[in-house]
């Protein structure tokens, strides 16, 4: 049995297991999944423990999570806790000799603290996931496959559009689409960003830009586009992948007429394909299905050493590709990778 504990409840109010509640999509993976037990949970606010603990029979709760590490000494720890605090949270969690640490994304503000915590990790033997839970959803694996068969073409870039502000929230999750869309064997060369900050905003202890634009190269000539911001974004899809024979893309609500949140145009295949699943951009009709998947490859990466499609070497990617547009607008230059800012640039 696989002694889990997770730190950061979030309110158990109308729409819990969302942003502000995500340690509940957390423990119904747990709960559903055999072989792991949720032994206990922490949160600041008593009134969010309390409908923590009711909701998950067995699970003791804990204001300090410092003392519930201490007395629980779990095999996992999750957490779901809001980023400023997660780089304490990870090195007490690893402290505490937990063997698997699954935190919510970003995993760290910067590129320091994200080496730090990963050489910290190594070090105990212990091993890092980052829910990028869209990873092992159905949309999203057939994204990727339509880049990587080749039923498009060679590929030429992928675009990230997001109609929103704030690239170090949601714009986290689409950089490792992108990623996963282009796979590993890609490598990102260099980089130039554009960042609006005459209004910097603040959302849960994250500094938040008006608006980003970068494009990143990689090593095989193709191209990455991030843009985010309420400026503009209104009719391209969130991702796009373009080949030399046809394209697909993710959009956040299907098309008119569309079977789900995927279509593509293969080559030499006549029409738009999208293929129908109740599975869409978030999770389907249950709200935690794209992280039970993520949950069940953790357990099975822990037993046997495997890889998984959310470590930590992956999110790192991601969180480079961020940084370095960031660095990039600040210094008014390209960057060549690796990045070697260390600090989170919009402190700088």
């Amino acid at each position: 049995m696989l002694r889990c504990v997770i730190i950061g409840c979030g309110p158990g109010t109308s729409g819990k297991g969302g942003s502000h509640s995500f340690a509940y999509a957390h423990g119904w993976a747990m709960q559903a999944t055999p072989g792991v037990a949720l032994v206990a949970a922490a949160s600041r606010k008593p009134e969010n423990v309390a409908a923590f603990t009711a909701e998950f029979a067995g699970c003791k709760g804990y204001q300090d999570y410092r003392l519930m590490l201490q007395e629980t000494r779990p095999d996992m720890v999750s957490i779901c806790a809001f980023p400023p605090d997660r780089e304490a949270m990870v090195l007490a969690a690893l402290e505490a000799g937990a063997k698997g640490v699954w935190i919510e994304k970003p995993f760290a503000m910067s590129l320091g603290v994200a080496k730090k915590l990963m050489a910290v990790a190594e070090k105990s033997g212990a091993r890092l996931f980052v829910n990028h839970q869209r990873r092992y959803g159905k949309p999203f694996e057939w994204w990727r496959d339509a880049a990587q068969s080749g039923k498009i073409g060679d590929v030429l870039e992928v675009s990230m559009f997001q109609p929103g502000r704030c690239l170090m929230n949601f714009g986290t999750h689409l950089v490792d689409a992108a990623l996963f869309c282009l796979g590993p064997q890609r490598l990102a060369e260099c980089v130039l960003g554009a960042v609006d900050r005459s209004v910097i905003g603040n959302y849960q202890g994250t500094k938040v830009e008006a608006h980003v634009l970068g494009t990143v190269h990689f090593n095989d000539g193709t191209r990455l586009t991030v843009e985010t911001g309420g400026a503009g974004c209104k009719k391209m899809p969130v991702l796009r992948v373009n080949g030399s024979d046809g394209f697909a893309e993710l959009q956040l609500s299907p098309a008119p007429g569309a079977g789900s949140i995927f279509r593509a145009r293969y080559a030499g295949e006549a029409g738009i394909a999208s293929p129908a699943t109740n599975e869409h951009f978030h999770h389907s009709e249950d709200p935690a299905l794209y992280v039970k998947r993520a949950l069940a490859d953790i357990i099975h990466a822990l037993q046997t050493g495997v890889p998984t499609r959310i470590d930590v070497g992956e999110a790192y990617r991601g969180l480079e590709i961020i940084m370095g547009i960031y660095e990039s607008a600040r210094l008014g230059r390209l960057l060549i990778f690796p990045i070697t800012q260390d600090a989170f640039p919009l402190d700088c």
